[in-house]
């Protein structure tokens, strides 16, 4: 789960030598805001589209230098951080560079959504419960012995702050579709279920029902 899981390595680069016209039909060709400077194996900085559009197109992207973005990234980050520093940069184009500079590629925002769903529990089957509560009564330990005493086990956790000052939501994949009998459970501990989303026992043997009548209408 590290950076170099999210580069795209469809999108080129381009050299100082190379020109505002050339880096901006390449953004247009690879529908990309953004692109990575080198001077020859290494990375200088990124230009933005929005940038170079207020430029001549002859000009040269040396003479660009002092307005490089110095946005980059550690080929070794982690996958959470390089998701942090997307929101710190405001971009998901971040590129990937390694101990010495040298430029390895760039991040996309499909990339980085595709290797968050390969390395985490999300594509697994199962439900989702939703719970809100005080941040200083959160507690996995205990929502996890919740979960497991119905023969259950989260997948996947993800907290968010709410509207309200000290409360957070909390989120979490389980790997059981019917999440019936864990909503009363956490209901039974006071916990607050503001949402769930599975198909419970009684939804699929109606779905298997109402498949098997269309099957016995088309005979």
């Amino acid at each position: 789960m590290i950076a170099t899981q999210c580069i795209d390595n469809s999108i080129p680069f381009v050299r100082l030598t190379d020109t505002v016209g050339f880096a901006l039909d390449l953004m247009q060709e690879f529908k990309t805001p953004a692109l990575a400077v080198l001077n020859k194996e290494m990375y200088c900085g990124l230009i933005t589209e929005n940038f170079l559009l207020e430029l001549d197109d002859t000009l040269l992207i040396d003479a660009l230098n002092e307005h490089l973005l110095t946005y980059k990234i550690s080929s070794d980050l982690h996958l959470f951080d390089v998701i942090k520093s997307s929101a710190e940069f405001d971009s998901f184009f971040l590129p990937v560079v390694n101990t010495t500079n040298e430029y390895l590629g760039i991040s996309t925002p499909q990339k980085i959504l595709a290797a968050f769903s390969q390395n985490t529990a999300l594509n697994n089957s199962g439900g989702i419960v939703v719970l809100e509560m005080d941040t200083k009564n959160y507690s996995l330990t205990e929502i996890s012995k919740i979960v497991e005493s119905n023969n259950a086990m989260i997948l996947h956790s993800m907290l968010a702050s709410t509207s309200q000052a000290n409360q957070i939501q909390v989120s979490l994949k389980i790997n059981k579709n019917d999440l019936k009998d864990i909503q009363l459970s956490f209901e039974r501990f006071q916990y607050n279920v503001v949402a769930v989303f599975h198909q419970s026992e009684y939804e699929h043997q109606l779905q298997e029902r109402y498949e098997s009548l269309m099957r016995y209408l088309e005979v």
